[in-house]
């Protein structure tokens, strides 16, 4: 039997702020000793800056005279030399894990853990899946990603650790062997993307001809894209399934899980606060923020304890909002949602627009649309900035006829301009299951060059 409690670890996670603020203090100056020491990229940056570890004497001290480290920075010291080229701090004898992002602008970077810090990352996700509802009753079946990714083995090890039954599928993997196994073993819990929890509630109707709920996944994890934060697709997606869905976030090159949703779903704690250290920056012009409730800004996380290449104020790519206000739930600190990855930020007409604000109008115009779109540029964006026409090509419903086609695409098209003050050039309606549905992450900018004429 286990002990029902709001956290898996209450001595650590539940530590008042001021507490935890000095035990945040004492791990950075040692964090900062350990890379200028072991780390030839980061003596290399601060001795540029002109900084050494005992010039910072305070956290403003940091925020201000540390260089943020970009993923770009951490692209060409890889290529220097794979897999971690000059931030690798041990021994490459003691990397007993080597994770990798999707390698979605090119060839991935790569991110290492010692057995220590294998050990911290486990216990992040078990935090993570704790504060998300997962128990040791429960049938978790894994439906992220396996091999490299840094969501594979560190999410399995630690469901297994929790003390719930595994079952680790894994995807891609043939949505009719994934069914048959989540039937077989009675799977109530499942870890996914949100666009695969669409996905798979499709597949349910089409191959066994049954209602998603029947399936008995009463408890759902979300993350690796945005969605699960979106109010419209949490509703939908917890309709389908009739399951309790909670945002999860983690870190591609620091940790698998270390964000997430309590029951109230007021915005994702941070479960690591004594292993990471949060900051805010502004987007344009990297000048720290406070982290004040309402803030929006642009993401900074650094290692308080990793051995393996550890991070130095890693601005993550995610903009996101702040909240400070006390959860009703008790767990102590900020909580934020995710408004986008700056990566996929498009300047359209001028304005600042996210491939999630755009799933956020058309999930609220469900079913006429199926809430899969894809933004269809003719070119690549410079900084950020879309040159030429923008379509926006949307699935629409079985159940609208052809004669409702034109006030649809008015609609939409309205929708758009109001919400987030552009409007497409263009709007595109394609039949249900025209637009490739994702086991992974979902894409929704494309680039189809025009013919010159």
């Amino acid at each position: 039997m286990y002990v029902e409690r709001l956290a898996w670890n209450p001595e650590m996670e539940l530590m008042s702020e001021e507490k935890m603020r000095r035990l945040q203090w004492e791990k950075l100056k040692k964090m900062l000793e350990y890379v200028y020491e072991k780390s030839p990229f980061y003596r290399k940056k601060f001795d540029e800056a002109g900084i050494k570890p005992a010039d910072i004497k305070n956290f403003d001290d940091f925020a201000t005279k540390v260089p943020l480290t970009t993923k770009e920075e951490l692209r060409d010291l890889q290529a220097q030399g794979y897999p971690f080229g000059t931030n690798l701090c041990c021994n490459y004898e003691d990397v007993v894990l080597v994770t990798a992002s999707t390698g979605t602008t090119g060839k991935p970077t790569y991110t290492g853990v010692t057995q220590r810090d294998y050990q911290m990352w486990k216990e992040c996700v078990k935090r993570t899946f704790w504060l998300a509802g997962m128990r040791p009753t429960d049938v978790y079946l894994h439906a992220l990603a396996l091999s490299t990714w840094i969501s594979g083995y560190a999410l399995i090890d630690s469901a297994r650790e929790l003390g719930a039954t595994l079952v680790p599928v894994g995807v891609p993997v043939m949505a009719e062997r994934l069914l048959m196994i989540a039937m077989d073993t009675k799977a109530n819990a499942i870890a996914c993307t949100p666009s695969y929890a669409e996905h798979l509630a499709e597949r349910v109707r089409q191959i066994l001809n049954r209602d998603p709920r029947e399936l008995g996944f009463r408890k759902m994890c979300c993350g690796g894209e945005p969605g699960a934060g979106i109010p419209a697709v949490k509703k939908r997606i917890e309709e389908i399934w009739g399951c309790d869905l909670r945002d999860v976030m983690g870190t591609p090159e620091m940790i698998p899980a270390d964000w997430v949703e309590c029951r109230f779903k007021q915005g994702m704690h941070f479960v690591a606060r004594e292993y990471c250290l949060n900051e805010l920056v502004d987007p344009d012009t990297k000048a720290p923020m406070d982290l004040a409730d309402g803030a929006e800004g642009s993401l900074v996380y650094t290692s308080l304890e990793k051995e393996c290449a550890p991070l130095i104020r890693f601005e993550v790519g995610d903009r996101i909002k702040v909240f400070t206000s006390p959860c009703e739930c008790g767990y102590p600190g900020i909580r934020i949602s995710v408004i986008g990855r700056i990566d996929d930020m498009l300047k359209v007409k001028g304005v600042k627009t996210w491939p999630s604000a755009v799933k956020d109008v058309l999930s609220q115009m469900m079913p006429d649309v199926t809430g899969i779109f894809q933004i269809v540029l003719s070119e690549k964006p410079e900084a950020f900035a879309v040159r030429g026409p923008v379509r926006l090509r949307v699935e629409y419903g079985t159940s609208v006829t052809q004669e409702q086609l034109p006030g649809l695409k008015s609609r939409i098209a309205d929708r758009i301009r109001t919400a987030l003050v552009w409007s497409p050039d263009e709007v595109e309606l394609v039949p249900e299951g025209t637009l490739p549905r994702a086991e992974m992450k979902a894409r929704y900018i494309v680039i189809e060059p025009q013919e010159k004429k």
